[in-house]
């Protein structure tokens, strides 16, 4: 029998190893750990995409298929901490329903498919408070592909046609706002039966931590302040499975993440509500058909509500890659502004 002292240091020993481990797996993985300040990101292989706006707004638009109120759009000498610059986009919106902000929309041929990982810097303004609607950075899939974007609200039924992600002001009400997941897929819950579905919400609802100590509250938009946001999608393969998962961080910190088996909720009609004493999470059967894959992004401003005060919105430092990206790594200590 082994004496109760040695299973003690055993046990330590184990954890720190494990811990350590996880540390190092963490920092490898992080793949913006090897360009410091974002630069060369894009030559590294496992990289597909890269928009840094730090270029003209004609080159900038030229990437894009489809552009709305681009007279609205314009480069800042505003950009987040870490960054080398020259500048981030701002979108802007005028009130009284002059123009509801804007969208830069791009389609990737012939798209990705297995994993992907979206990470891009984002800053909304306290001005827009109680009046945010749809703003952010969005992605999914289309089957087939389109060159604008067709959201199409409230559509249940959608198999294998369309998915999306995005993660935004969901809880509005909340003072700062609580960022959650928005998602339309094929197997999407509906709030009202199956006659209607909008975005799903996975984050907030019985929020328990996911059993990260520092991730136990709400994850929340500090406004005036740049925020890092990175989502992964993998998606189901194959296509009968529901194999597939998703995770969300916010300012390199995970706060939400969902595979088979992980975590334990259920869900109230369009909303998933996280509860250790439930079932384990079935996973995700995000497609039907193989041919639906990551096709699209679209960086969106809908400032929609006439009364709403003229507003902006700032996005900087996409990237989107097969592995997982963290936050721009500057060693220096620097300051947002």
């Amino acid at each position: 029998m082994v004496p109760l002292k040695k299973k003690i240091k055993i046990l330590l020993i184990t954890a720190t190893l494990f811990a350590l481990t996880a540390f190092t797996d963490t920092m490898v993985a992080q793949l913006a750990n090897s360009y410091q300040n974002d630069v060369g990101i894009q030559n590294d292989p496992d990289v597909l995409y890269v928009e840094m706006f730090d270029d003209s707004m004609t080159n900038i638009l030229s990437r894009y298929n489809e552009k709305i109120n681009t007279a609205g759009m314009s480069p800042d000498s505003d950009v987040p901490p870490g960054s080398l610059g020259p500048h981030s986009l701002k979108m802007t919106s005028i009130t009284g329903g002059v123009n509801n902000g804007g969208y830069l929309f791009k389609r990737f041929t012939p798209g990705f498919d297995s994993i992907v990982y979206v990470r891009y810097y984002v800053k909304y303004p306290s001005l827009s408070f109680g009046y945010f609607h749809h703003e952010g950075v969005w992605f999914g899939g289309y089957y087939p592909a389109l060159d604008y974007p067709y959201p199409h609200a409230g559509t249940c039924g959608l198999g294998s046609s369309r998915l999306s992600i995005a993660y935004e002001n969901v809880w509005q009400e909340a003072n700062p706002p609580g960022m959650d997941t928005y998602l339309y897929w094929g197997d999407m819950h509906s709030y009202d039966g199956g006659n209607t579905c909008f975005g799903n919400t996975m984050i907030n609802e019985g929020r328990t931590g996911y059993g990260n100590p520092s991730a136990s509250s709400a994850p929340v938009d500090v406004l005036d302040q740049w925020m890092c946001v990175e989502m992964m999608i993998k998606l189901n393969n194959p296509v009968t499975a529901y194999n597939g998962e998703l995770k969300v961080w916010q300012n390199g910190l995970l706060v939400g993440y969902w595979e088979p088996g992980f975590p334990n909720g259920h869900w109230l009609k369009d909303k998933w509500y996280n509860n250790p004493s439930d079932p384990p999470f079935h996973g995700f059967r995000w497609r039907t058909d193989a041919n639906l894959n990551i096709n699209w992004l679209w960086f969106e401003f809908f400032h929609d509500n006439p009364q709403a005060p003229s507003s902006y919105i700032k996005f900087a430092h996409l990237v989107v890659a097969k592995k997982y990206i963290g936050p721009i790594y500057s060693p220096a200590k620097s300051t947002g502004k």
